[in-house]
This record gives C-alpha cells, structure tokens and sequence, in this order.
C-alpha cells in the first residue's frame, strides 16, 4: 500500500488545491481564482505553476491532512466507475442496466453512459489479462471444461497451482482422527479463456489442442510451463493426453463416478422405470392435487400394516408383487443415499486425488460392481501410472519406475540437502565431532493442489448461463468472455486498477 509521499498526479493536486464550481469551472483554493477547464488539468497546473510555485508541498500537505493514516487516495470519480463497474460484472446485470431510466432514479451513483462502461470494462479487463500473465509460476496445470450455449460449443480454460499466500479453509479439528492428506486449502484457480473453437464443424483433438497453443500464447507461456491437465474422460481429452508431445492427463473422478452409477443402475431399470411412470403422473396438475389431498390418508392406512400396505380389499391380489418393489425402493434408495453423500464429497473444491482415491477405495469394498470404473487401474483411466504416483506422493511413500517417469515433471530442480552449519562459537574439534543434522527434503514438489475433478469448469458454467440467459442470446462471444473473466479473477482488480487506468 503506497503512502501519499509519492509523487503526485496533476489529477490529484487539482482536486486538493481547487473547488469544482461548475461543470467547466474550478476555484482555487489558495487564491480563489476561478479557473476555466473544460478538459483535462492544463489550465489548472498552469494557474499554479504561475501564482503559487509551492504548489507540490501545498498539494503533499493537503493529502496528509485529508489522509492521516497515509493510505491511498482515491478521487470519487474514480471509485464510481468502479463501482459501476463492479456492480454490473458480479450480479451478472446487462450493461443497458446503467442508462434504465429505474437505474439512474435510484442507484446513488452517479449515471454512467452504456458506451464509457464497456470501454473501462475492456480496459480493466486487458489489465487483469495482464496481471494474470505475471501471476502465472513458471509451471502450473490446466483444468477443461466445455458446454453449449445457444448452438456454440464453448471451452473454458483454468490455471491451477499451489499458491501458499491464498488459504481457503482450515483442518478439520478431529485431524487425529482423519488422514491429513484429503484436502488441499491453498489451490487456486486462474481463468484463463472462454471462447468458442475456431472451426467450429471440428470439435476434434486437433481443435482443441490448437486452444490450448493460442491460450498459451496469449500469457507468454511456453508449451512445457503445463505440465497436466484436468478434464473429463471423454475420447478427444484421451486422445490429447496420449499423443506424442501433449500433455499428461488426469481424468475428472465425478465423470467416472456418473458411470459407474449409471453402470450400477442398468440392473434396476424395471424399478426405475415405474418410478419413473409415478412421477411423471405425479407432474400433472389433477395428479399433483390428488397426491396432496390422499397424502394424510395414506399415511394414517400405511401405519396400520406390518408392511406399510393399506388394508383395502383390491390391494391382495398384488400385495406380494408390491411388497417387493417397495422392499427394493426403500434398498435402492439407501444406496443411492450413499451415492449422494460421495457425489457432494467430490464436488468439494479442497478434495485431493489421495483423498478420492480412499474414498473410491472404500466404495469399491462396499459395491464391488462399481470396480471396473472406480479402481485405480481401471480401463477408462488414461495414464495410471501418474494418477497411482501422485497420489503416492501425497502419502509419501515410494514410486515404481513406471510411476517415477510419469511424475517426472514434479522432480524438484535441486535436489542438493542442506547441511545445518555448526555454531562458529565451538572450537575446531568440537566442530570435528559434532553431527550435522541434514534436512531431508522431498524430491518432489508438493502435488497436493492436483485436483481430482473438474468440477470447477461445471460450476463456471453454471454461472455463465446466468449471464447468458434468454433475455441476452445477443451478447457475443468475446463480451461473454470478459464479463466471466472478470467476475472468476475478481481478487486480481480494483479500484486502483481503474485509478492506473485514468491516470
């Protein structure tokens, strides 16, 4: 946080030594000149540098008596705009919100026009991009996503890294009780684009890996600065991650865990699908109004049987058949129950592929039928031998070869232990005999920050469709793009990017 002892703007000087008088009309503070200035400062300062030459002092002073905690000084018109600017972009409002005539008879703020909006919106914007490309270490990994809005395919594209000064959460209480290698609280995302493909009739590998270049490129990033990418198991995601060259694949665990369920209820169709016949009943208006008005009753006649069956004279013929399927809803529903609490433990933004791996693990021992998708070795896994190896190196216990190649690139540079130099007050051969400790240090980075799913591009899209709702198809693509990169970096501006951006 810079103090005001730093060199003044001609902006700032001209609102501590002159009184705005009129919309072109300035009065000077020391003199009471009134000063004319339709644009800019130049009149102002020349009027100082002519009549008061202490001008900077007298401006210095003034800052200090305004601000004496020395903190940074914002001019209003500055903090409008980003205000303006901040409102818009994080509740997802048009930028035709600003010239409603509702929104200049309430808002506070001063009116701002549709046009200058935008302009400071793609200035801020450019900055942030900017910003990002500084923030960015010198290796990092990429999360995918993609989804469809209005007949376009569009791809969102993440920077994760380890970033120890960021903190999203703190250790359970109960840590002795749980492993301590589940969560990971200081991973943080970037985006980094949203755009459509170029070729749009091509949603192949080849296309997407173009995106990735182009994306790269845009940060001033090498192809090696990623060293792994997060993305649904899907065949294009595969085939990228086994081609020669590309970049090593982690596959997202919720995907694989959608198909494992869905596996698991392909035995259960029959039950399913009456389900979903009542439902589909119960939609309607008549049936929703029936079901409302019969519920107290069915619960008062369900209570009376052993077996949750009204006791009415119809029901025997079919009470043994109907037995059995509520027997098995109410045994499909506590399994689905399970399935439930691990799909919300997956979506958790902290989870570590050493946490879903024991989750996975203990899935597996309870519904041996998931196996074939959830176990480590799995035939949809598209490189086992990194994913098995980080998760090793979470639990820091040894690699195989086959892992050691796969987790080649979190090799630590320097690898040279330190030595703890011995006190310089003891004699030489006190110095002689003494042990030096050696600090034992890992020859790997801290992979904790991996994550497992790529939930995040889900959530990202969730959020998106808000912004392009059906009452804005118009908006393009790249207008889009800036709005959710704004809204997603929201930490990496300010006010003060604006106020750099007007001064």
């Amino acid at each position: 946080m810079s103090s005001v002892s730093t060199p003044l703007s001609n902006k700032l000087v001209c609102r501590l030594l002159f009184t705005k008088k009129s919309k072109d009309e300035f009065v000077c503070s020391t003199c009471s000149k009134v000063c004319k200035s339709a644009h800019g400062y130049t009149n102002l300062i020349a009027h100082l540098r002519s009549n008061h030459p202490t001008y900077l002092e007298d401006a210095s002073q003034a800052a200090r008596n305004r601000n004496a905690l020395r903190l940074r000084v914002v001019d209003d018109e500055t903090r409008n705009i980003f205000r303006w600017c901040e409102w818009v972009v994080m509740d997802r409002l048009p930028l035709a919100f600003v010239e409603r005539k509702m929104t200049r008879k309430n808002a506070s703020l001063p009116s701002i026009s549709e046009k200058t909006l935008k302009s400071y919106l793609v200035r801020v914007y450019q900055s942030t991009e900017a910003r990002d490309a500084e923030e960015l270490p010198p290796s990092f990994g990429i999360v995918l996503d993609g989804s469809t809005f209005n007949g376009r395919h569009y791809i969102a594209i993440f920077a994760v890294f380890d970033d120890p000064t960021m903190c999203h959460g703190t250790p359970s209480d109960d840590v002795s009780e749980y492993f301590d290698d589940t969560d990971c609280f200081t991973r943080r995302f970037l985006l980094l684009a949203l755009c459509p493909l170029d070729v749009e009739e091509d949603l192949g590998a080849q296309s997407l890996f173009d995106l990735i270049a182009d994306t790269l490129s845009r940060y001033n990033k090498p192809w090696e600065a990623v060293t792994f990418m997060v993305a649904d198991n899907c065949n294009v995601n595969q085939y990228i991650g086994s081609r020669e060259g590309a970049i090593t694949m982690v596959g997202c665990a919720s995907h694989r865990f959608n198909l494992a369920v869905t596996d698991f209820l392909a035995d259960h169709e029959a039950l399913l699908a009456k389900i979903q016949a009542l439902m589909t009943k119960l939609r309607t208006i008549k049936g929703r109004a029936i079901f409302c008005t019969a519920l107290p009753t069915l619960r008062r006649f369900c209570a009376t049987t052993p077996d949750g069956l009204a006791p009415t004279p119809w029901c025997n013929a079919t009470r043994s058949s109907s037995r059995h399927s509520t027997r098995s809803g109410m045994g499909l529903s506590l399994i689905l129950n399970d399935f439930e609490g691990v799909t919300k433990t997956l979506q958790r933004s902290t989870l570590t592929l050493s946490g879903t791996r024991r989750l996975f693990n203990l899935v597996i021992q309870r519904y041996p039928k998931l196996k074939p998708r959830l176990s480590a070795t799995a035939a949809i896994v598209n490189y086992a031998a990194l994913e098995t190896g980080i998760v090793k190196l979470q639990r820091k216990e040894a690699l195989t070869p086959a892992e050691r190649a796969a987790c080649v690139d979190f090799r630590r540079a320097d690898e040279t232990p330190s030595l703890q130099v011995p006190p310089s007050d003891l004699s030489i051969v006190q110095q002689a005999f003494k042990k030096r400790k050696t600090t034992k240090r890992s020859r790997y980075v801290d992979v904790a920050f991996i994550p497992p799913t790529s939930n995040e591009g889900e959530r990202f899209f969730s959020s998106a469709k808000l912004v392009y709702s059906d009452l804005r198809k118009r908006l393009d693509a790249s207008t889009l793009e800036m709005l959710m990169y704004l809204m997603y970096n929201k930490d990496m501006w300010d006010v003060y990017t604006v106020e750099a951006l007007r001064s």
